[in-house]
């Protein structure tokens, strides 16, 4: 089947969340009835980041569309279901820190470097010469493209779309466009004008600093052995230094070669939505240790190793009501960009990669699908992942007051204070249910979304 016989399926980003729905369109595409195009903005791809945590519910996602084995030799563990430490919580914001609480779930986090998961989800996307056992789907990578404008073929808005890149590239035609573009969304910025009632969303389109700065690092394990021997993070699983407004998260990856270092701070006195430099910035040792002065030597130890820090002003989107409609849509951080408390945001977005392709490739879907068939897979796609990722940012909004000693009943204390350890205590294990979601799984959702496509009177 040529590509002009097939449904044309349009991602418009081609980070964690773009690839992940690429490999499951292709993965579930057992009638081989999808031509799959990924269009890039970067001219290469270089995964901003470290650290990532992959969850159990995670892992099953990755199994069910076949790229587990090649993730496995990158983990920081077998994966098993066997109760694991999470992060080991300690009071951090004092001269000498101490141990608190062992967050723990059954299975624990699997960490990953963000650049090894990106290669291995390149590898086993449908090209030729990948890892993918069986290619049901054509698929097409365009790297240097970068969306301007997307419009129907037709002027009642019917029939396929036609996407517009700038530099003169040629204009492309799809049946179903998909905006996996991240936080600073493009497609978010086409999609929302052409919405009912669209000044609704004004406050949707720019994300709004959180009032929240993030150091970040890489150390590696062979310096920290000779700067402080014996040190914590060498051989824990994970680390949570909690102070007030503050705390740190310590966690190896590259299979122990480094420990990853992400230190938040809540820095806005006035109040401010908007962040008034750019979003990334290169910072020296001295300004990270000088935020962190007073803290565990441990904590401080840590820094002294990162020798080229950055800083990073943490953003998110309000919530949307609408993430499809027509034939657009859209996902992850696109959609939902959601602050870093829980490691849940790149999680969220590959769950909806997960529903969409389950839904596009259904048998029920045509080969040349109307806009009003797409229009409720559109629907169920709301339905399933709106309520879904607006719990999960709550949910990280709150964790942040959590890990920043900021919730309910520690509003007295100040930096370094001594806080009763029972207090502490407590705030730990509610910090522990907040990650119960990481050993359910997304198949339950999948179930239901098929359910509703199959006949909307069968759930809901």
């Amino acid at each position: 089947m040529s590509q002009q016989e097939r449904t044309r399926v349009a991602i418009v980003g081609a980070g964690i969340v773009g690839l992940t729905l690429a490999i499951a369109l292709n993965a579930f595409d057992k009638e081989r009835k999808l031509a799959i195009d990924i269009y890039e903005n970067a001219s290469e791809l270089a995964e901003i980041g470290a650290g990532i945590n992959v969850w159990p519910r995670t892992l099953a996602i990755f199994k069910q569309i076949g790229v587990e084995d090649a993730l496995i030799p990158l983990l920081d563990h077998i994966p098993d279901l066997e109760p694991r430490i999470i992060f080991g919580i300690r009071k951090g914001d004092e001269k000498n820190g101490y141990q608190v609480y062992d967050t723990m779930n059954n299975g624990g986090a699997l960490r990953v470097h963000r650049a090894h998961l990106q290669n291995t989800l390149i590898q086993h996307l449908p090209l030729p010469g990948s890892k993918v056992t069986e290619i049901n789907s054509i698929c097409g990578f365009h790297l240097g493209h970068n969306l301007i404008d997307y419009s129907h073929h037709s002027s009642s808005g019917q029939g396929p779309l036609t996407l517009h890149f700038s530099d003169g590239k040629p204009s492309r035609t799809c049946d179903i466009l998909v905006g996996a573009d991240g936080i600073k969304s493009t497609l978010r910025h086409l999609f929302l004008p052409r919405l009912p009632n669209p000044e609704k969303y004004l406050n949707c389109y720019e994300p709004k600093w959180k009032g929240l700065l993030a150091y970040r690092g890489l150390v590696p394990k062979e310096k920290l052995e000779a700067v402080s021997p014996g040190h914590r993070a060498l051989t824990h699983p994970g680390l949570m230094y909690s102070g007030k407004s503050a705390y740190a998260v310590v966690y190896p990856v590259s299979n122990g070669k480094f420990i990853n270092v992400v230190a938040i701070v809540h820095d806005n006195p006035t109040n401010s939505t908007v962040w008034p430099g750019p979003w990334r910035m290169d910072v020296t040792q001295s300004e990270f240790f000088e935020v962190y002065k007073g803290w565990d030597e441990e904590v401080l130890d840590l820094i002294r190793c990162v020798d080229k820090p950055t800083k990073w002003a943490l953003h998110a989107l309000d919530h949307l009501d609408v993430y499809a409609k027509g034939r657009v849509f859209l996902m992850g951080d696109a959609a939902h960009a959601m602050l870093p408390h829980l490691g849940a945001g790149a999680h969220v977005g590959m769950e909806d990669a997960y529903i969409l392709a389950s839904l596009i490739t259904h048998s029920s879907t045509p080969i040349w699908p109307s806009t009003q068939h797409v229009s409720e897979i559109a629907n169920i796609y709301n339905t399933m992942r709106i309520p879904r990722a607006v719990s999960m940012s709550n949910s990280t909004d709150e964790a942040g007051y959590l890990c920043n000693l900021e919730n309910p009943g520690l509003e007295e204390f100040k930096v370094g204070d001594h806080i009763p350890k029972e207090l502490l205590i407590q705030t730990a294990r509610t910090m522990e249910k907040k990650w119960a979601w990481t050993t359910t799984y997304a198949d339950e959702d999948r179930i239901k979304a098929i359910s509703l496509l199959e006949g909307p009177r069968a759930v809901l």
